[in-house]
């Protein structure tokens, strides 16, 4: 009986230096999302699968993983979050020649982006006296799109020279809709001069058009909303400007205008983000983050620098501080510009012959 015990616990010793040695030999983890790109509230997935191509088991396998905090996980009730993660262990005995696959369901709750990191993988023997760990180096992305706000339901002209022009016509001159006169620039055809008018005023008057979509449109998103931009960072204001981007980058699709994006924020594609890819804009508006990287005037003189004349501008900005003003009367001066802007301060301060939109104000109820 005593050999017998000994023969055991050598068998044991054995089989377990065995098993601890070979356990992490033909182990293999695998993690993929379903999706890359989600709309606010789309549920998603994520499968992990543990493959043990060997015909040893393995005794112990403790999966540690990071879950970005604000996607919301079914399922899954965690305490310990750190850096913006919260982190999920899971622990299983492996047969030989097993596949385990496990499936999470997330919902993204809020506009960003977010990684899948590493998975940390620990390997134990039977008696629990030793542990081996690895890591598996993973870098997967997704990014949850804001929301689209339609443009007619959340502008309205702001001291409109032009009337109430709508805000699904506002893109190209339209020499077919002739809606007003304003001053001759020099930039014009003349065959656009309007001399009854110009006799009247004593000045050259040249016919101003609505707006139809035949060329394309450069979308300037802009993330200040203080100067300097550190001092105070709005959230919900940028988030408005981000939504009323998508609203815009919906339309000019819905009307195939072509159309390229540029932002001033950390994030996206960097500081000049040109893209007339759809999904491409949309995973730009979602990467978009609260932090300026350069002065949004300073984006402007750069825009300006690159000679770019006769094109249509749309700017999208939280407010108009002075320092704005000059660079803005620079962009207009040989192309289109539309201004968006939530907040009605220093607008006045802008020539007439830029486009105005402003927040519509919902009564209070």
């Amino acid at each position: 009986m005593f050999w017998l015990l000994i023969g055991i616990v050598a068998i044991t010793f054995g089989f377990n230096r065995v098993s601890m040695k070979y356990g992490f030999k033909n182990l293999h983890h695998m993690r993929t999302l379903s999706k890359s790109m989600v709309e606010i509230g789309e549920p998603f997935e994520v499968h992990t699968v543990i493959e043990n191509r060997k015909p040893l088991p393995v005794p112990y396998l403790r999966i540690t993983e990071k879950f970005p905090a604000a996607l919301n996980c079914k399922g899954i009730i965690d305490e310990r979050e750190e850096d913006g993660y919260f982190e999920f262990s899971t622990a299983m005995f492996v047969m030989p020649y097993q596949r385990v696959k496990r499936i999470y369901s997330f919902i993204g709750n809020k506009r960003g982006y977010y990684t899948f990191r590493n998975v940390s993988l620990i390997v134990g023997d039977f008696i629990g006296l030793n542990t081996f760990s690895v890591t598996k180096y993973y870098l997967q992305e997704l990014v949850v799109l804001p929301k689209v706000l339609d443009l007619d339901e959340n502008l309205v002209p702001y001291g409109s020279y032009y009337g109430q022009v709508s805000v699904k016509r506002w893109i190209i001159d339209d020499p077919l809709m002739n809606v007003g006169i304003r001053e001759y620039t020099g930039n014009e055809p003349e065959k656009h001069i309007h001399w009854p008018s110009s006799l009247k005023y004593g000045n050259l008057m040249v016919k101003e058009f609505d707006f139809t979509s035949e060329y394309s449109v450069n979308i300037i998103l802009n993330v200040e909303c203080t100067q300097p931009f550190w001092r105070g960072i709005e959230k919900d204001e940028i988030e408005t400007c981000i939504s009323l981007c998508r609203g815009i980058v919906e339309e000019l699709e819905k009307n195939k205008i072509l159309y390229s994006f540029i932002n001033n924020s950390y994030g996206g594609s960097g500081v000049t983000s040109y893209s007339s890819n759809y999904e491409n804009v949309l995973n730009i508006l979602g990467k978009v983050s609260y932090g300026a990287a350069i002065k949004f005037e300073t984006l402007i003189d750069s825009i300006i620098n690159k000679r770019e004349k006769f094109t249509t501008f749309i700017v999208v900005t939280p407010r108009i501080f002075d320092s704005y003003i000059e660079s803005l009367e620079r962009l207009k001066r040989n192309n289109k510009l539309i201004l968006i802007s939530l907040d009605e301060a220093k607008l006045d301060k802008l020539s007439s012959s830029i486009i105005k939109y402003v927040r519509r104000i919902v009564p209070y109820e």
